[in-house]
């Protein structure tokens, strides 16, 4: 499901402790209430990575603090710079979430009148009822086809152009990232930011710092536990590592 179509005012996001918890740590990080902007940023716990994503949850900055494998281990960074990006994108659709305009109210439609079936000639009306059925038949079999089919398995993969990190994927939305912990012993932070970014924006997930921003267009279905926790059904209001 491409993330540009969600519409945040029919979400259904559960009211329990935790999810106001996680909603409340989203939209007000050290206490400050986010108002909607044009990016998010999210920082892991220790701050050495920082990740900015635009309101379409396209990545559109990566920072990385210099000396950062002195407090991180190499194995823990592809991790961690997936966690942060999670949390980037959480933030973005919470704080747009929080802030999304009342369904309005009495302002649908009324249906419009059925035609008295005495009013239309025997043959218009046989011809529509067949019509109906034919369609509804015709969904069913699609639906059956679905059921029967088996799931795709097919992952991806994706490498930054200098190889520090390669990116899983499914249906087109990540599961996650791996990297080489011998490569990751001890490069320049600034270059390694930037082929984070790079990456980012090989995977379709990511702005060229060259390129104007454009809105996402990426299947968001189907992946491991931490992609299962934020994107299905909203429950991007669980809690990230």
């Amino acid at each position: 499901m491409p993330l540009e179509h969600i519409e945040l005012a029919r979400l259904n996001v559960p009211d329990n402790p935790q999810t106001r918890a996680r909603l409340a740590e989203l939209t007000h990080p050290a206490g400050v209430a986010l108002q909607p902007a044009d990016t998010y940023e999210a920082r892991d716990p220790a701050g050495i990575v920082t990740i900015v994503v635009d309101r379409h949850q396209m990545v559109t900055s990566v920072r990385i603090r210099p000396r950062w494998f002195e407090q991180l281990r190499p194995e823990a960074f592809p991790a961690t710079v997936y966690n942060t990006y999670v949390t980037a994108v959480q933030r973005a659709l919470a704080v747009e979430f929080a802030h999304r305009a009342p369904e309005p109210q009495g302002q649908f439609a009324p249906p419009a009148p059925r035609a008295d079936p005495s009013d239309v000639p025997l043959e218009e009306w046989l011809a529509s009822t067949r019509s109906r059925l034919d369609a509804i038949d015709a969904e069913y079999d699609a639906i059956r086809r679905r059921e029967q089919a088996p799931p795709s398995a097919d992952v991806t993969e994706v490498r930054s152009p200098l190889g520090y990190l390669s990116m899983q994927m499914r249906n087109g939305g990540p599961i996650s990232l791996q990297g080489d912990p011998q490569a990751l012993d001890n490069p320049s932070d600034t270059v390694l930011a930037d082929d984070v970014l790079r990456l980012f924006v090989r995977a379709g997930l990511g702005v060229d710092p060259g390129e104007r921003p454009r809105p996402a267009a990426r299947p968001r279905t189907g992946g491991d536990e931490g992609d299962d926790d934020y994107f299905t059904d909203f429950r991007v209001l669980g809690k990230g590592d």
